[in-house]
Parts: structure tokens; sequence; C-alpha cells
């Protein structure tokens, strides 16, 4: 399952992502990894959570994320959400186009691996396409 919250820059989207990372932290088998581009939340994401500073790995663009996340599923089978702040940001580009690609590809690991995942986006709701609109709230 994909879950998008969607916002202007500063509207509150990776705090509502940390808050609810902590609660899901309390749920049994809860096996969570968080992505962000740069170590800017080092000391608010806790310590239960697998950390990735996206910039630490030759990740580039939306296939190369594609191919990060599912070796990480790979070594990892029972991992139970990813968390990607500022999806522009970690895949390093911003066409919406691109994202929405991205999105479809997405749902097929996330069914197949059983994963759930919550995707930060900046950018205005009505700037996305549709096909990444279904899957978003906002912040």
């Amino acid at each position: 399952m994909i879950d998008a919250i969607v916002g202007v820059k500063g509207s509150g989207k990776t705090p509502l992502m940390l808050d609810e990372m902590t609660e899901e932290l309390g749920e049994e088998g809860a096996n969570i990894v968080f992505i962000e581009c740069g170590k800017r939340l080092d000391s608010q994401i806790p310590y239960q959570v697998r950390l990735i500073d996206i910039t630490e790995y030759p990740v580039r663009g939306y296939d190369g994320l594609l191919a990060f996340l599912s070796g990480l599923n790979a070594k990892d089978y029972d991992i139970s959400h990813i968390y990607i702040d500022s999806i522009y940001k970690v895949a390093g580009d911003d066409n919406p186009d691109h994202l929405a690609d991205f999105f479809r590809e997405l749902e097929k690991l996330a069914k197949q691996c059983e994963n759930r995942l919550t995707i930060a986006i900046s950018a205005e709701l009505d700037s996305l396409p549709e096909s990444v609109r279904k899957y978003a709230r906002e912040s």
C-alpha cells in the first residue's frame, strides 16, 4: 500500500510522518525504514528505525530508487513500512510525470513485498497527475 503526504514546503509533512512512525513502533513486528536526503533528521528518528541517507549510495532517478528499494526488500524480507521524506530530493527528479511512472512500479513492488510505503511530496496537490493524487492526502 502506498500513502502520499502532499503539501507545500513547510506544511508539516515530515513531522506528520515522524508522529505516525513513532506510533507504529508500538505495533508488534514493526520493522521500519526511513529514507531521507542528507542527515537532517538523525536526532529525531527513533533508534529502532533504520535511517538511510540516500546520498551515501549511488542512487539516481526513480529507476535507481526502485532498484534500491527492491534490494532493501531482498535483504530484509520483513520490512513492514518504508518512509521516504522529500521524494523529489531523494530521487533527484521533480518531474511529476516521472513520479507517476515510479508510483505505478512502486505499487507492484509494495504488493509483492507486502510493504506499506509513505512518501512525502512537496507540491500542490493539483499539480500532481491523477495517478499520484489517488494515493495522496494533504498535510
